[in-house]
């Protein structure tokens, strides 16, 4: 069975994207702001890495059932992609990196922090204030043909 997962900086369209493939989604951002909606501070960091091995492990299960589960995490570093592939050794590992100009990213992150401010954002949608934003560029790493064989680039 196959496991779709997706890599991309926050506000490239993961989401969007996910629901439009259809099968099972395990969204990481969902299950966290579910949670913890008021956020979840100095905290945060350690309770997505609990949250991230829970959901590698549903999809398991959920690949086990038959049925596809689409994984939006983001996967920003080689080392969160070698931990899902380790956690989700034996099934087919579909890869596929969304990524966008800087220009429309910066453009994405400002529409979403508009319609957040306005109480018209989607529950699991994060403010991108310019700590958050320092952190992704941080963090990011862009994945390779030699690090994942078969990644699908998906410019939109």
């Amino acid at each position: 069975m196959k496991i779709i997962l997706l890599i991309g900086k926050i506000c490239v369209g993961k989401s969007t994207y996910a629901k439009e493939l259809g099968g099972m989604l395990i969204s990481c951002d969902q299950l966290m702001q579910t949670l913890f909606p008021g956020g979840c501070g100095e905290h945060h960091d350690m309770l997505a890495e609990r949250a991230r091995k829970y959901l590698l492990a549903l999809a398991r299960q959920c690949a086990e059932a038959g049925v596809t589960p689409v994984v939006d995490f983001g996967f920003w570093t080689p080392a969160l992609r070698k931990e899902a592939t380790d956690i989700l050794a034996g099934f087919e590992l579909d890869w596929r990196w969304l990524d966008v100009p800087e220009n429309e990213w910066r453009r994405r992150i400002a529409k979403r922090n508009a319609a957040i401010q306005a109480g018209e954002a989607a529950p699991s949608d994060y403010f991108v204030d310019e700590g958050l934003l320092d952190k992704v560029n941080r963090l990011f790493i862009p994945p390779t043909q030699e690090e994942l064989p078969g990644l699908t680039v998906i410019r939109n």
